[in-house]
């Protein structure tokens, strides 16, 4: 359990719309680093914000003195990338609206539920939800919740790493023939995944997911929801606030 004074309330990170961050307003480096939370690079800067790749790698740069990323060793290919750290995460999931009532952000959870149930049966998906972890102002005791903050395992259907490489390919491969443009195979290989990430938040206001590797659970408060790629996820009913050594009723973990 973290303790309550250590812990980095990234969580509710909450900034204006034209504060500047590197040299331009927050709303457009926000639009940025929720393009490619993995793997940003030059051509994503020049394809979301317009600028010339110098300007480009000159705002990379900046972003990562300020340690809103750090460069990606792992990346595939030879493009130079960036990820998120935690403190990029959380601009990522900066609020510029009102907080909602616990009542919204517990029917938004519950939907978010039914969709991972969805997500684990329907077979034309490659991924499935391993775990789903909240964490953020959902686990305080106030009446109204900044967002849903929702940190997620995704883990591949298919265990053969090379057929599940070909599975990922030919559906971006068959996405692209609806229309669907990548600019590099870091996205063609990532597509599938994001696929399904969109699919959950159901084009939810208030859920913000993030995967639960980044480093938030760390250091935030948090509460597993879901754990097990064998059974069926259930939600909690009336949830609530978080109680510190007590189980939420009717959950098994």
């Amino acid at each position: 359990m973290k303790s309550s004074a250590n812990l980095c309330h990234i969580a509710d990170m909450r900034v204006q719309p034209d504060d500047l961050i590197a040299g331009l307003p927050a709303k457009l480096i926000r639009k940025l680093l929720r393009h490619n939370r993995q793997f940003l690079s030059v051509a994503d800067v020049t394809n979301v914000l317009g600028l010339g790749d110098e300007d480009a790698a000159r705002l990379l740069k900046n972003l990562e003195t300020q340690k809103f990323i750090k460069k990606n060793a792992s990346a595939p290919g030879v493009e130079k990338t960036w990820q998120h750290t935690i403190k990029g995460g959380a601009l990522s999931n900066a609020l510029f609206s009102a907080p909602v009532t616990r009542l919204k952000a517990e029917s938004a959870l519950s939907g978010l539920m039914d969709r991972v149930k969805e997500v684990n049966g329907d077979r034309r998906l490659l991924f499935r939800v391993r775990r789903v972890v909240v964490f953020g102002s959902f686990l305080s005791e106030s009446a109204t919740v900044g967002d849903l903050d929702i940190s997620i395992d995704l883990i591949p259907k298919e265990s053969n790493r090379s057929k599940h490489r070909e599975l990922i390919l030919a559906h971006a491969n068959a996405a692209e023939l609806n229309g669907r443009q990548f600019q590099n195979i870091i996205e063609r290989l990532d597509f599938a995944a994001q696929e399904v990430r969109s699919y959950l938040k159901g084009r939810s206001r208030i859920i913000q997911l993030t995967d639960c590797n980044d480093g938030v659970l760390e250091i935030a408060e948090n509460r597993v929801l879901y754990e097990d790629p064998e059974k069926t996820p259930t939600v909690p009913k009336a949830i609530g606030p978080k109680v510190r050594l007590r189980r939420i009723k009717g959950c098994p973990f």
